[in-house]
């Protein structure tokens, strides 16, 4: 029989701090001891860093023990988080968010444990209110949301960079061009990075309107959310490539070079021109990623195909 020293019985913890009963989803986990030992089990209910567990599903007998009495614990994922992972995976983001929500309710009873499900899926739903552009829904559900149960620093971090959609969101774009400029040199993932450029794309694009050089930053800015992350930020990635042909189809020199194409007075050397094969070079990969499958190109942006550099001699 294996010693566990660190284990308070129930009627002892109750007698010095009653816990209320779970009526939630049993979260199948496993408790590390400092033995080296492990068990797998079932937790009811996490409260005062104290977890509530039993050994099965058909034990009646309920054990206590305290979270710095344990080397640690690693939470099973639950069916309802993987089917909410798969939709989201998918691009599904409404359906996840109904999926990820369940989950977090679920499993409410554990939600400031570390690393739990329900804090994850409450991470998970914030992440589908983003990915759709609902800032509305991002900003009230981030306001409620308990975010000292997760661990991982990435998602920690992405609370962060959430302040970014919510400059969006309230059109602070002077605000968020300082904000853009002091994350500059910050350690951020592809997709941090991709959400930044493009939040500080649409700021920049604003800024211009009073500053006309501002819109080559927009540019080059946009042009970093379709590097930093091509695949996995898709959505991002489709709305700056829009977000820059729109860009260069109200550009006059472009529409100058447009008009002057394949004339005597067509000027390779010009600004415009470069951005007209910009144009071209950006709706040819638009089509071959498939992306006009998810999001149609106008036939204004599509034009731009007819522009296409010949090689010297042709």
């Amino acid at each position: 029989m294996m010693k566990i020293c660190t284990v308070i019985t129930s009627a002892l913890l109750f007698a010095i701090a009653p816990m209320a009963p779970a009526a939630d989803a049993n979260a199948k986990a496993r408790l590390m001891h400092a033995n080296g030992s492990h068990d797998d089990v079932i937790i009811l209910l996490y409260k005062n860093e104290t977890f509530r567990y039993k050994m099965n599903e058909r034990d009646l007998n309920r054990v206590d023990v305290r979270m710095n009495k344990l080397d640690g614990v690693y939470f099973y994922t639950p069916p309802i988080f993987k089917e909410a992972m798969e939709l989201y995976q998918a691009r599904k983001y409404a359906e996840a968010k109904v999926k990820f929500q369940a989950c977090a309710k679920a499993f409410r009873a554990i939600d400031t444990a570390p690393g739990n499900f329900a804090t994850l899926a409450g991470f998970y739903s914030l992440e589908c209110s983003r990915r759709q552009f609902k800032l509305d829904e991002l900003n009230n559900e981030q306001g409620q949301f308990m975010s000292k149960a997760l661990v991982r620093e990435n998602q920690i971090q992405q609370l962060e960079v959430n302040a970014f959609w919510e400059a969006v969101r309230l059109k602070s774009w002077e605000r968020l061009d300082r904000l853009a400029q002091a994350w500059s040199k910050r350690k951020v993932s592809g997709s941090q990075r991709a959400q930044i450029s493009y939040c500080h794309g649409l700021a920049l694009e604003q800024l211009a309107k009073k500053d006309p050089k501002r819109m080559s930053e927009a540019l080059n800015t946009y042009n970093r959310v379709l590097s930093a992350d091509f695949t996995a930020s898709m959505e991002l990635v489709i709305e700056a490539a829009n977000n820059t042909l729109r860009i260069y189809a109200t550009d006059p020199e472009v529409k100058l070079a447009m008009d002057l194409w394949q004339t005597e007075d067509e000027n390779k050397s010009k600004g415009g021109y470069q951005r007209l094969l910009e144009a071209n070079a950006l709706v040819k990969l638009y089509e071959q990623a498939g992306f006009d499958a998810m999001k149609p190109l106008t036939p204004e942006y599509k034009k731009f195909l007819q522009y296409e550099s010949k090689p010297a001699g042709s």
